[in-house]
């Protein structure tokens, strides 16, 4: 090979290869970063300032320092990127830099945390310890499906926050995605080299959600383990903490957790000294937050501090269109499975469409989740058809009947009736069995107690057999 011949052969093999003169100006850039930029050819982007076609870019401190920088981060389109710079000498003057990229994807860190675990893991203690807790997200911006006006200004939300470190209010209707969201807004965020930590207020009982949130110290009460234990804040320091049905709250824990969002730092129970921390906390709720502040169900100033960006998920009902796009991608996940062997469903009958497009989904995206997991399994054939569905259009028409609402009531009387309706035709369908119900209705178990509890006084006749469950 004649290397001066081939030399942008060679150039244009190194991921994120770019050059810079002394003035910030490109004077180079490979071929594999002007498709990531969408960017057709190298003409449009010679001569300009590196800042204006790539904001996010460090290169140009090499030309103020002189030096190498190694292991810097930058996002190009949705990718957080690692890369190494160094400067160009010329006759003993710097002339500019170049850069590439040492980790194009992410997600390449992590394998190479496990490769440096595999081959120090008997040296080394504290890599071994790093890369065992290192606590990846699930899910990307790429995994919210559709395409419809709703769903691109939602990713738009999420793109401007990521951009953000501060704090966010997720809202939405119970199996909408709000944690799907959270995800995408860390994996897009400076933060996704570092911890995404999740937890569901409502799942954790009052009396241990401090020790749980913010560790403890030895000895602090009976049972407390040895050397104590850091809570889910230290843990996702310099990450992401992930706050589910924040509603759930206590009064009392909502102040403690306004004063480490006002101060960015915490006091582990038992003990006695400040530890700062630097955890971005994003919360969510499927409730008007407005409302629980209007009935002292949450502190107005926690929601003043926590509602900073807010970001409103849109129920399934408000872009029924986005139903073919999410349809594809459940049904191929959930019939590409082992125990199916080679019975995957490949195509989808328009008329199963047209079909679940006639339905409200009060249960969102984890109500037709259900229902199309539920077909899955009833099908083991090439196509998913109409009559795999039997059971879901004979729950449609009871539901229909049920739910007839009569006019001249307000939208929250409607929303409520239709609510009671759901619920208790799930309940009668179970027998009252309150987990199996909450699971046709796409909710979670202890949303189903409380929403049982709320309407005690129109049921008390149910309740003693709902809690027997």
């Amino acid at each position: 090979m004649d290397i001066c011949k081939n030399y942008r052969d060679i150039l244009n093999s190194i991921d994120g290869f770019l050059v810079i003169d002394t003035n910030e100006k490109i004077v180079y850039m490979a071929d594999n970063l002007l498709k990531q930029l969408s960017i057709k050819t190298m003409d449009e982007v010679i001569g300009k300032n590196i800042r204006d076609v790539i904001p996010t870019n460090k290169a140009y401190r090499i030309l103020r320092t002189g030096k190498k920088q190694i292991g810097q981060m930058y996002f190009v389109e949705g990718y957080t990127i690692v890369s190494n710079g160094y400067p160009i000498y010329k006759d003993g003057k710097l002339a500019g830099a170049f850069e590439y990229d040492a980790f194009s994807n992410i997600g390449f860190v992590e394998g190479f945390l496990e490769q440096v675990e595999n081959m120090r893991k008997n040296e080394t203690a504290s890599i071994k310890r790093r890369s065992n807790e290192h606590i990846m997200t699930k899910y990307s911006i790429d995994d919210i499906k559709g395409s419809s006006p709703a769903i691109k200004r939602l990713k738009e939300d999420i793109k401007i926050a990521a951009k953000s470190g501060s704090t966010v209010l997720i809202t939405g209707e119970t199996g909408s995605g709000k944690e799907l969201v959270a995800h995408a807004i860390h994996k897009l965020s400076q933060r996704s080299l570092f911890h995404f930590v999740s937890l569901n207020c409502a799942a954790i009982p009052n009396e241990l959600f401090e020790s749980e949130l913010f560790g403890y110290e030895e000895g602090s009460f009976t049972g407390a383990r040895k050397g104590g234990k850091f809570g889910k804040v230290e843990i996702a320091s310099n990450g992401t903490l992930f706050l589910d049905e924040i509603d759930n709250l206590t009064l009392g824990m909502q102040a403690k957790i306004l004063r480490f969002l006002q101060e960015k730092e915490i006091y582990r129970v038992g003990g006695d000294f400040a530890i700062p921390v630097n955890t971005r906390v994003i919360a969510a709720t499927n409730q008007d937050p407005e409302l629980l502040v209007h009935e002292n169900k949450m502190r107005k100033d926690l929601y003043y501090r926590l509602n900073v960006i807010e970001i409103k998920v849109p129920p399934l009902r408000e872009r029924l269109d986005d139903i073919p796009e999410i349809a594809r991608n459940l049904v191929k996940n959930l019939s590409d499975t082992p125990e199916r062997g080679v019975k995957t469903i490949e195509t989808i009958n328009p008329k199963v469409y047209d079909m679940l497009m006639q339905h409200q989904w009060p249960g969102n995206i984890r109500e037709l989740s259900n229902v199309l997991e539920r077909a899955v399994n009833r099908c083991y054939e090439r196509e998913l058809k109409p009559e795999h569905f039997a059971y879901f259009r004979q729950d449609q028409g009871q539901a229909q009947n049920s739910a007839a609402i009569s006019l001249g009531k307000s939208l929250k009387e409607i929303k409520d009736e239709a609510e009671a309706c759901a619920i208790q035709a799930a309940l009668d369908k179970y027998n009252g069995n309150v987990t199996k119900a909450a699971e046709e209705l796409g909710i979670s178990r202890q949303m189903l107690h409380r929403k049982l509890r709320e309407k005690d006084h129109e049921r008390k006749q149910k309740v003693t057999d709902w809690r027997r469950v």
